[in-house]
């Protein structure tokens, strides 16, 4: 009902309850004051059951323990932080989270995702695929614009020229704060870390039953624009 209700208001009032709300989850002074529930969600971890980890999450999903580094989400987990010693997970997945650490707090996470899976567990990260996108910019075929401004409408972004997508890229959501990856460097780094077995899809796609249509931007250019990889512990 309540939803129903929020539909109804127009885009512009919904976008800018979303930043307002987006400033207040992400301030750094509140997140500092409620910094400890980062170990509450740790001491959680290490007497819970459940064995598949959402990173960078706040909805519920069955099966799924999810966990975000917001002020207003139910376990707040800092994901660059060791959030469990145990080897207690069998998949951890984070859904555009990585593109918005820089590289060293992007390799932590990574790290810690590796030490909390069991051996032959598997970890899935969605984000930006820069050498896709830059292939789109080079190709220049409008069809892929039309789709990227069509796909981004909601979040009053500017989307009229090729440019744009590569501004969008590394500037908008916070990403000029973070780090964008290719498939090379990306694998680089997990095979640095110790996964192996690693392999991409497009946002949606998997070989495994489970990690199929777990991501929330599955848009047309989101095929072009997004990449999964998946690795596995060994």
């Amino acid at each position: 009902m309540v939803y129903k209700i929020w539909k109804k208001f127009p885009i512009s009032y919904r976008n800018k309850f979303h930043r307002i709300l987006q400033i207040v989850n992400s301030s750094r002074i509140l997140l500092n004051l409620f910094y400890f529930r980062h170990y509450l969600t740790r001491f959680f971890i290490s007497r819970n059951s459940c064995k598949n980890l959402r990173i960078g999450e706040s909805l519920k999903y069955s099966n799924w323990l999810s966990t975000n580094y917001q002020v207003f989400t139910k376990h707040f987990l800092d994901a660059t932080r060791i959030f469990s010693t145990s080897n207690n997970f069998k998949y951890i997945i984070a859904d555009n989270v990585i593109e918005h650490l820089n590289l060293q707090s992007g390799e932590k996470m990574l790290g810690n995702m590796y030490q909390a899976l069991q051996f032959g567990g598997k970890i899935r990260i969605t984000t930006p695929d820069l050498e896709s996108i830059c292939k789109v910019y080079l190709i220049a075929d409008s069809n892929f614009l039309l789709d990227y401004a069509h796909d981004l409408e909601n979040h009053d972004l500017d989307i009229r020229y090729f440019p744009d997508i590569l501004k969008s890229t590394f500037n908008a959501f916070g990403h000029h704060k973070g780090y964008i990856y290719d498939f090379k460097l990306l694998s680089d780094i997990l095979i640095r870390i110790g996964f192996g077995n690693i392999q991409k899809f497009q946002a949606g796609q998997s070989n495994d039953l489970l990690l199929k249509n777990l991501e929330h931007r599955t848009s047309k250019s989101d095929n072009w624009s997004q990449m999964s990889i998946e690795a596995t512990k060994i």
